[in-house]
């Protein structure tokens, strides 16, 4: 079983439209998918800093049990709080969650890390 996580603009699980700005998202999908099969879904609020809360989005994402994370892009030091918490980041999507994990699943989402994001200045 793998637990993808879907940042996320509304809470209507696979409908939801994927955030166009990770580190201001509203909300995570969670989804469970086996043998490519989405099994269930859970909509999360993201409590990160723009929301009042403690922690940025990719810390909420380490703390979880999602082992990818599928977005948009990302900046590098969330690139960098997710790899070393051992969480792959597909990135280059677009649409619903429904949309972006079946573009996962086709294998036409590309693999983020460090070595791919630019450097902050």
């Amino acid at each position: 079983m793998t637990m993808i996580c879907v940042p996320t603009e509304s809470d209507i699980g696979p409908y939801a439209e994927m955030s166009a700005h990770f580190g201001k998202t509203s909300y995570f999908v969670f989804a469970e998918v086996e043998n490519g099969i989405i099994k269930c879904y859970e909509s999360k609020k993201c409590t990160g800093r723009h929301e009042g809360g403690t922690m940025t989005p990719a810390e909420i994402i380490a703390e979880s049990s999602a082992d990818i994370l599928i977005c948009g892009g990302l900046g590098s030091k969330a690139i960098s709080i997710l790899t070393q918490n051992g969480i792959t980041i597909f990135s280059g999507a677009s649409g619903t969650v429904e949309d972006v994990i079946k573009q996962w699943n086709a294998g036409k989402l590309s693999s983020t890390n460090e070595n791919s994001c630019p450097k902050d200045n």
